[in-house]
């Protein structure tokens, strides 16, 4: 299953659900992409694809301000699921491939 596309995520934290736009593109044989939550578009970084698997590291703006956010999921074919780190643990997160 490709990861490349634009995904509208659900994200659970302790402050309740919480929305937010992954697109991921490949160019030149390296992926790469943004995440856009409630400000602008924060590029990926450390973007690694293996198969149907993904992972990449995104600073967002948060209710609780700005902090570091690393991803990692899987696509199964249109939706995508897994957990992200954030300094204060982990929580889950799944989305559905936009249009």
């Amino acid at each position: 299953m490709s990861v490349i596309g634009t995904w509208n995520l659900t994200m659970n934290s302790p402050l309740g659900a919480q929305t937010a736009i992954l697109r991921i593109q490949e160019a030149g044989g390296a992926y790469q992409g943004t995440l856009t939550g409630k400000a602008d578009p924060s590029p990926l970084e450390e973007v690694k694809v293996e198969n149907a698997n993904v992972s990449f590291a995104a600073d967002a703006d948060t209710p609780v301000g700005k902090m570091r956010l690393g991803f990692t999921g899987a696509v199964t074919g249109d939706s995508i699921a897994g957990k992200y780190n954030t300094p204060f643990g982990a929580f889950d997160f799944s989305g559905a491939r936009a249009g």
